[in-house]
């Protein structure tokens, strides 16, 4: 025999059932969202990075006997020419151009548009005119756009007792026969331009590196690897056109 309370007991499940169902057909409840807490803006997005352009070079790999096929490839700020400069080296930003800084962070060249020469006068660094004489260390004709007669010099210079090595592009005739004041300046159809260890040799300020013993130390570094690379960067220079306005 079935007892009453397990007659009722599928009924009340059957209308707690309904009940559930009648519940469930309401609209839906949204689901919670993030919120950014007051006071705190969301960040904007984040820019695409601007891909650095590509710099075409027309010159072999090897320049003057220096193999440069894994240097890199400079341009200048204005836009007006690029060179070249071994891995481990880098440049800053200098007046009118560039400053070529070698691994250990000392600057060795500078490269400097809209530059002007000195008066004529030949000056220590102190700017007293000094005795002086030079001799002829290196001179490499250079090829570039838009001009004629460049050419690669390498001198000692001597003013009053101290000595100075000067390495840049100058007129072909001034490296063949170098007289103080030394100014490693050519005229291009981008206006003067100054690629070498100083403008106008002084062998103070940024030069100061270039001052040795005598004119037989500066002979010496002729056969070093590093006067190699240093001849090499200021025969890798090439003009692309005139300076950015």
């Amino acid at each position: 025999m079935t007892s009453p309370a397990r007659l009722l007991a599928p009924i009340a499940l059957a209308i707690a059932a309904s009940a559930l169902v009648a519940c469930s057909g309401g609209t839906p409840a949204p689901d919670p969202q993030p919120s950014i807490p007051p006071g705190i803006t969301a960040p904007p997005p984040t820019a695409p990075a601007t891909p650095t352009p590509t710099v075409e070079s027309s010159l072999p790999a090897e320049i003057a006997g220096v193999d440069t096929s894994d240097w890199q490839q400079i341009p200048v700020p204005s836009g007006a020419a690029t060179f070249r400069i071994p891995q481990g080296w880098t440049v800053s930003e200098a007046a009118g151009g560039l400053d070529i800084v070698r691994e250990d962070g000392e600057r060795q060249l500078g490269y400097a548009e809209d530059v002007t020469a000195g008066d004529g006068s030949c000056v220590d660094g102190a700017g007293a005119p000094v005795a002086w004489r030079t001799a002829v260390l290196d001179r490499q004709d250079v090829a570039l756009e838009g001009t004629t007669g460049t050419a690669f010099g390498a001198a000692a210079l001597q003013l009053g007792d101290q000595w100075i090595v000067s390495v840049g592009l100058r007129p072909a005739a001034d490296a063949q026969t170098p007289r103080c004041p030394i100014e490693n300046i050519i005229t291009t159809p981008n206006g003067a331009i100054s690629f070498g260890s100083e403008v106008n040799v002084t062998g103070t300020g940024p030069g100061a590196p270039w001052a040795v013993a005598s004119v037989a130390a500066a002979q010496e570094y002729l056969g070093t690897p590093e006067y190699a690379t240093i001849r090499a960067i200021l025969m890798s220079l090439e003009l692309l056109g005139p300076p950015a306005p």
